[in-house]
């Protein structure tokens, strides 16, 4: 800390010292409120003095600097910064980083205007007691110059120093080079040879580029890092007559350029808390997005299992039981006169209907095939089968790549049976078209139909339950479904996935 600060105030003091007497900004307070802010309570009283005895080695360095500095810094300077870290750690209310308006205003407040004005009025205070008074114009440069330090520095040592969501891991060679193209229009512009050329207003925009680059790549520290260069070669223009406030006398310009570095840090400050909100509430969604995803995928699994007992249930038991019942008819048919004969006859036959219909209830709910014969014998008695039961004709023509595993194949077949399905109720379609293959390292599937075409065509609501369960099954093989019209009427719709590398 005592290094931090004797460095800090040598490089605050490169700008103005010989030519105004007033520093660009203040440096060892930020620095001391960022230390505080970032380390445990029991390092605080060292890092008072070390922050101290750093700029007490500094000031004689340093032209211009009044005998009683040290006395001022040691009684005063440090307890302002102390306070807003004691409380910043003690209230709820103001955190850091800022993540709502309230604290952000808040800290805003506190560091823009709360500490330097208290800093300033503590100078003011002993420069009075040993007969020196600092003129308006001068109070002002102070007042900015600490405001500036705060609200620039304590960002930018936070960031260096706390992980935040905001801060990339890496920071690549393009974000410099991007960076260094994007700060090189404004001192461009505000050089003396390109400096007549756009008014001052426009001049200081050139800079919104970088600005608004920095902070939303990098967060609230980039985008302060990026204002305090353009404030430092704007007032070092400033001082040469030139800059964005070309025209003013060089103390004046001096002014404004640090009126509008504080400024500026104000809206970074507010702009970052909007980022940080917008952030967090895609965070927050984005979990809640990969829990409903989690969840829907152990549903599928539950029921999966759910309709592996029952079709167990429905083929072992049920059907079983009618089966003996048919066997015992079989027995009591062969005991009574012809006319009742004819009657168990038709019992018989109806309970044999009833078993096909539980047997393709079972296949339904669990397709053994698919186990024993493979996806595309499934796929295609499942597609024959659903020809003869319905009208609507399904012309079916699969390949299915090797070593897609049970649980892929699996999902397919539910994705054509619930899209059939689908088809038939709703499309009111007189034939379909599946189609399975591989294509360029993706497995594909698509249903097509000539029936009336997707339900958003028609006003009708795009997103029933089979769609979503499609859908989820689809992401669930790490690719996504598609539906559209179909050139000539109808629907198709297509799930695509790309292919394991030993299937490919």
């Amino acid at each position: 800390m005592c290094l931090l600060c004797f460095f800090g105030e040598q490089f605050a003091e490169l700008l103005w010292v010989q030519q105004q007497g007033i520093a660009a900004f203040c440096v060892a307070p930020p620095l001391l409120l960022a230390w505080l802010l970032t380390q445990p309570q029991r390092t605080w009283a060292a890092a008072i003095v070390g922050a101290t005895f750093g700029i007490w080695l500094a000031l004689p360095t340093l032209p211009g600097t009044p005998w009683f500095a040290p006395l001022l810094l040691a009684t005063g300077l440090p307890l302002p910064p102390l306070g807003l870290a004691w409380l910043v750690r003690r209230d709820g209310q103001l955190q850091w980083p800022p993540v709502n308006f309230p604290s952000g205003a808040r800290l805003l407040l506190a560091m823009g205007a709360a500490l330097p004005a208290l800093d300033v009025s503590w100078i003011q205070a002993w420069s009075q007691l040993f007969g020196i008074q600092y003129a308006r114009n001068e109070l002002l440069g102070l007042l900015l110059t600490h405001a500036g330090g705060y609200l620039l520095l304590v960002p930018i040592t936070m960031a260096l120093t706390l992980p935040h969501a905001s801060r990339p891991a890496t920071v690549l060679a393009r974000d410099i080079a991007i960076a260094l193209v994007l700060l090189a229009l404004p001192l461009w512009l505000w050089s003396p040879l390109a400096g007549v050329l756009l008014p001052s207003a426009l001049m200081t925009l050139s800079a919104s580029a970088l600005l608004l680059w920095m902070l939303v790549r990098f967060g609230l520290g980039g985008g302060c890092l990026a204002l305090l260069a353009c404030g430092v070669a704007g007032m070092a223009y400033s001082l040469r007559g030139a800059g964005p406030f070309i025209g003013l006398r060089p103390h004046a310009a001096a002014l404004s350029m640090q009126a509008w570095v504080c400024a500026v840090a104000g809206a970074l400050w507010l702009l970052s808390v909007a980022l940080e909100q917008q952030r967090a509430a895609a965070r927050r969604l984005c979990d809640a997005y990969r829990q409903l995803s989690d969840l829907t995928g152990r549903i599928l699994v539950v029921q999966e299992e759910e309709r592996t007992r029952i079709a167990r249930d429905l083929h072992d038991d049920i059907n079983q039981s009618l089966a003996a019942l048919s066997i015992r008819l079989s027995y009591l048919k062969r005991g009574v006169e012809e006319p009742q004969r004819e009657a168990v006859a038709e019992v018989q036959q109806e309970l044999l209907k009833v078993s096909n219909d539980i047997r393709n209830m079972s296949h339904g709910l669990h397709p053994a095939m698919l186990r024993f014969t493979g996806l595309a014998s499934a796929l295609t008695g499942f597609c024959q089968g659903h020809g003869q039961r319905s009208t609507l004709r399904v012309h079916c023509d699969v390949a299915p790549p090797d070593g897609l595993g049970d649980a892929r194949e699996l999902s397919l077949f539910r994705i054509v049976q619930e899209a059939l399905n689908n088809v038939e109720k709703h499309a009111h379609a007189r034939q379909a078209w599946v189609q399975l293959g591989a294509q360029d390292g993706h497995c594909v599937l698509s249903i097509s139909d000539d029936g009336i075409g997707p339900p958003c065509a028609h006003g009708q609501r795009p997103a029933g339950l089979g769609l979503i369960s499609m859908g989820e099954r689809a992401r669930l093989l790490g690719g996504k479904l598609s539906m559209q019209p179909r050139e000539g009427g109808g629907t198709h719709l297509e799930v695509r996935f790309p292919l394991p590398e030993d299937a490919r």
